[in-house]
C-alpha cells in the first residue's frame, strides 16, 4: 500500500509484503523513475511492482494495480463516480449522523485529529467484507491505543440505515470492543447516509435481501482534507495501520 508520495524527487513510501530472499516485510522509501508508473502512485493504492536492483542501487518500475472490481462482489457493474466525490487534498463536507449511543456526531468535531472512515452494515453475510473491514478498524483501535480519541477517531458508517438503528449499531459494536468514544458506528436517514457514502466515492444499493455495495475506506486528516481512500476490503490491517501512522506523524 502506497503511504506518501513525492512526485518531484521520485519517491514513494509503500507498506509492502517480505520480498523472499532479499528483504522482511517493511516500510520503505522506493525511487520510481518511470513518469508511466506514476498513474498509480497515489497515497492508499495497493500496488503491485517489480523491484530492480543493479550496481548498489534499486529502484520499482512496472507498477500495477493490485484493486480488483470484484473484492465485495463477482458482479459489480463499471459505476461512474457518485455526484459529490471528494478527490484527495479536497476537504471533506461536514456531516451530522447518530452513533451508537444515540448521540449525534458531525465531521466538524474531530478536527485536529485524523478520521479513519469505512462503510458496512450489521447484516453483511460475506466474512471477508463487512466483518474484514471492522476487524481491521479493531486492528486499529489496539495498535493505536494510546492515541484513539484523542488524536485517531474511527467511523463505520451503515450501509443499512433503515435496520440498522443505534441499538443494533451497539451490539456490533460491542463484537469487536469498540470504544465508543473513539470508534463510533454510525447511522442516519437514508438521504443522510447516502450524500456521505458519496463523498468516498461509495455505490450501494438493495438487491435479493442484502445490501449490493462496493467498499472504499477514506483517511482525513487534522485539516478536514481527505489524504487517501483504500479501495475494496482485501488490504491487510497492517497496511491500513502503516498508512494512519504516516498521517499521525504529520
Amino acid at each position: 500500500m502506497v503511504l506518501r508520495t513525492d512526485p518531484q524527487a521520485r519517491t514513494a513510501v509503500i507498506s509492502h509484503d517480505a520480498i523472499p530472499g532479499f528483504m522482511d516485510a517493511m516500510v520503505m522509501p522506493f525511487q520510481a523513475p518511470r513518469q508511466a508508473d506514476w498513474d498509480l502512485l497515489r497515497p492508499g493504492a495497493r500496488v503491485r511492482f517489480d523491484v530492480v536492483v543493479r550496481r548498489g542501487r534499486s529502484h520499482i518500475e512496472r507498477v500495477r494495480s493490485q484493486e480488483t472490481a470484484g473484492e465485495t462482489l463477482d458482479e459489480v457493474p463499471v459505476l461512474t463516480p457518485p455526484e459529490g466525490e471528494v478527490a484527495p487534498g479536497q476537504s471533506v463536507p461536514d456531516f451530522t449522523l447518530t452513533d451508537q449511543l444515540g448521540r449525534p456526531a458531525t465531521l466538524a468535531g474531530f478536527r485536529g485529529r485524523v478520521v479513519a472512515v469505512n462503510f458496512l452494515y450489521t447484516r453483511c453475510p460475506l466474512p471477508d467484507v463487512c466483518p474484514r473491514l471492522a476487524a481491521h478498524f479493531a486492528y486499529l483501535q489496539r495498535r493505536f491505543a494510546a492515541q484513539m480519541g484523542t488524536d485517531l477517531i474511527l467511523l463505520s458508517v451503515t450501509l443499512d440505515p433503515r435496520y440498522d438503528t443505534p441499538e443494533r449499531l451497539l451490539r456490533y459494536a460491542t463484537i469487536y470492543s469498540a470504544k465508543p468514544e473513539a470508534w463510533r458506528f454510525l447511522t442516519g436517514s437514508e438521504e443522510a447516509v447516502a450524500a456521505v457514502a458519496a463523498r468516498f466515492g461509495m455505490h450501494f444499493w438493495a438487491e435479493e435481501g442484502m445490501i449490493v455495495h462496493t467498499s472504499e475506506t477514506g483517511v482525513i486528516g487534522r485539516d478536514g482534507r481527505l489524504v487517501a481512500r483504500v479501495g475494496g476490503s482485501g488490504y491487510r490491517a497492517r497496511e491500513l495501520g502503516d498508512l494512519i501512522e504516516e498521517v499521525l506523524k504529520r
